[in-house]
């Protein structure tokens, strides 16, 4: 009874590690299931680890056996995260780290219980069984709500080979001082200037590798703002030049009615008045210019419809330009990325009828709305996926600076994005 349960025990212990770190990151589907295969997994690999920490195997042996228990864990990691390869393998120095560091303090605890002279009964007894899976659950709920949580981007890890590279020796280093300490705690006569160094050693290598990974996270971020702001003052500039261009369509389109008229003046046969109202139709299309009462909105809608006739899709708009008065014109046209996104998404319909976008703008209750209404967004290649991503961030940024919300919403085959910014501060 009693080897099953130190058996028990130690799959319980290494299975808790691995919740503290999954449980804050994205989960794959029925992940409760894939966790609880995880743990009927872990019962015959812990069954390893504690005989190799029982001190009775080699050291090249026990080499063998921890690089396969960070593989095993990868592998893990893998199957119950949406995490690629690379971050899979960094999150399982992470659960070994600390699940080794768990059972280590424990070690210590006992061991520094017995050099004060209190009694206390066998390892392998119920109550310190207890005591373990107590003192592992604690820790790991501090892990999972200090460390695991805040070391995730967005619940994932965005890991580079250097960052993998640095926290695979960190780890190294740390299982050999593992190797090392248990070795001598197994001697109760050891003093505190062994046990010490190698302890503090391993603090050394945990707090390295976390302090890697805020820099490698900062750096990230730093690198991610860049390409927003990039983006941002690219989007303020577009819209001078959507402006330029706008202008420039209502001109030669004012100059084609004015020679349609000329031509009409001279009597044409039937077939050259087919022509004619032809040539109309096509002057009135490009120069149906939006009047909102805002020249920015104006620009917004008359360049999307223009795109919107070209892809063949229905693009509905009610907008009042006065509820966007106060937000400035370079802020405006870039939340008109929302409308391009929803144009991409229309014309990837295959189904015309599906081809339709609704655009609200207006005033409720003193707060401006804007919702737009499209289908759904379809398989997109990689880097149209990753642009759009930037785009959104883009918008919550210019939606933060006014104070406002912008939520994101898909139901069945419509994607709705709303954005609502309260009155402007007098």
């Amino acid at each position: 009874m009693a080897p099953l349960v130190t058996l028990l025990t130690s799959a319980l212990c290494i299975w808790l590690a691995q919740m503290a770190y999954w449980l804050p990151l994205k989960r794959r589907e029925n992940y409760r299931l894939r966790f609880l295969l995880d743990f009927v997994a872990t019962v015959p690999f812990a069954q390893v680890i504690t005989w190799a920490n029982s001190g009775r195997t080699s050291a090249p042996m026990l080499l063998v056996i921890y690089g396969g228990f960070f593989l095993w864990v990868s592998i893990s990691t893998k199957l119950c995260t949406p995490l690629d390869a690379a971050a899979s393998a960094y999150c399982s120095v992470w659960i070994v780290l600390t699940s080794e560091s768990i059972y280590e303090l424990w070690r210590l605890l006992i061991w520094g219980a017995a050099k004060a002279g209190l009694q206390q009964p066998a390892l392998a007894t119920i109550p310190m069984m207890l005591g373990q899976i107590g003192f592992t659950l604690a820790v790991c709920i501090l892990v999972r709500y200090t460390a695991a949580r805040l070391m995730p981007d967005e619940g994932l890890y965005r890991i580079g080979p250097r960052q993998l590279l640095s926290a695979g020796l960190l780890g190294g280093m740390f299982v050999f001082q593992f190797f090392a300490l248990m070795s001598t705690l197994q001697n109760t006569g050891v003093g505190l200037v062994l046990v010490a160094p190698a302890f503090l050693t391993q603090l050394y290598c945990l707090t390295l590798l976390y302090l890697q990974t805020e820099l490698f996270k900062k750096s990230a971020m730093q690198k991610e703002m860049d390409t927003l702001n990039l983006l941002y003052e690219r989007q303020r500039q577009q819209y001078q030049i959507a402006r330029q261009n706008v202008q420039i369509i209502n001109r030669k389109c004012h100059e084609l009615k004015v020679q349609i008229a000329d031509l009409r003046r001279l009597n044409p046969d039937a077939a050259q008045e087919k022509d004619l109202n032809e040539a109309e139709r096509a002057v009135q299309l490009y120069d149906a210019n939006a009047d909102t009462g805002n020249e920015v909105l104006d620009v917004v809608l008359t360049e999307k419809s223009m795109h919107c006739e070209a892809r063949h899709i229905t693009l509905n708009c009610v907008a009042d330009g006065s509820a966007v008065a106060f937000v400035e014109p370079g802020d405006l046209y870039a939340l008109s990325n929302a409308l391009d996104q929803a144009i991409d998404a229309a014309a990837r319909q295959m189904d015309e009828p599906r081809r339709m976008i609704d655009l609200l703008v207006c005033k409720r209750q003193g707060f401006t709305v804007i919702n737009i209404i499209s289908p759904v967004v379809t398989e997109a290649p990689a880097r149209a996926a990753r642009q759009h991503n930037y785009e959104l961030k883009v918008m919550r940024r210019i939606v933060q600076k006014y104070n406002g919300t912008m939520t994101t919403e898909n139901q069945n085959v419509l994607s709705a994005v709303k954005i609502v910014l309260p009155p402007p501060k007098s």
